[in-house]
């Protein structure tokens, strides 16, 4: 007849094995969360570098890329396509890890509000001011804890009238991107100019065996090469902003001390009797 010890001692023999199966199965990997990437811009997004730099993003692991792009565009004319509330939904429907935008192009116009009312007219002393404001209410539409903007400056093109223009462009939107904590500011011209600060029209391309041409005729928009170019020298810009911790909420102010009369210390008051 078994005694309750052997029976124990039994029972702990069969599950032994068993056991020690389970402390060998290594742990499940923890799943990454896919990140979202999210390009905005004119008709430099429509064409070959959106195209080149969704491919690139698309292709890695964990990483989802989307487009919303429009020819023609900036923040000067609401009235014709309204980017704060388009902004806006996008960022809504698919909640980006980062927002890559690029445009500006064509905004050496004057400014109208959403019904086309001239709100500022290009060249006047406010046009500025207001241009500014604009950018910095889009960044705030794009915003969101944990998210950061990488802004790209709007590439060099050589065309010195064009040129007078962006200057003035470029200097705003550098400012007021490099004003907000969740927003990079990326210059491009570097990938532009060789050595001495001459406009590159040819430049070594992955997939290519030869220099490519870089610009379309109009010396503005990119050929497909020069696209791929482009994307080639953003994409890692984008890798890092998704690799980065995420930018930290601004701490809440503390509440002021409230300084206090120390309470007496009733035991140290001598007692004081009076004769009735």
């Amino acid at each position: 007849m078994q005694t309750p010890l052997v029976r124990v001692l039994m029972c702990l023999a069969l599950l032994s094995p068993a056991a020690l199966r389970a402390e060998e199965t290594p742990p499940e990997a923890p799943v990454s969360r896919s990140r979202t990437v999210l390009l905005l811009g004119d008709s430099l997004i429509v064409t070959s570098f959106g195209e080149a730099l969704e491919e690139r993003l698309n292709g890695q692991p964990g990483v989802r890329a989307v487009r919303r792009a429009k020819s023609s565009t900036g923040l000067a004319r609401p009235d014709f396509f309204d980017w704060m509330q388009v902004g806006r939904e996008e960022v809504e429907k698919h909640q980006p890890d980062v927002v890559v935008v690029i445009m500006g192009g064509n905004d050496g116009q004057g400014l109208t509000d959403g019904q086309g009312k001239a709100m500022a007219q290009w060249g006047a002393s406010h046009w500025t001011a207001t241009y500014r404001q604009r950018v910095e209410d889009f960044l705030g539409v794009l915003e969101a804890p944990g998210r950061r903007v990488l802004w790209v400056a709007l590439p060099i093109t050589g065309l010195p009238r064009f040129e007078r223009k962006l200057g003035i462009i470029r200097a705003v939107l550098r400012e007021a991107v490099s004003a907000r904590g969740g927003a990079v500011h990326l210059d491009t011209r570097p990938f532009f100019t060789d050595p001495r600060g001459t406009l590159l029209k040819e430049a070594p391309v992955d997939g290519f065996r030869k220099p490519m041409r870089l610009r379309m005729e109009d010396g503005v928009h990119f050929t497909l090469a020069g696209g791929r170019y482009f994307a080639g020298k953003v994409h890692p810009e984008v890798v890092r902003l998704l690799e980065a911790p995420a930018p930290a909420a601004p701490a809440e102010p503390e509440a002021p001390a409230v300084c206090r009369e120390p309470e007496a210390d009733l035991s140290l008051v001598p007692l004081v009797f009076t004769r009735p």
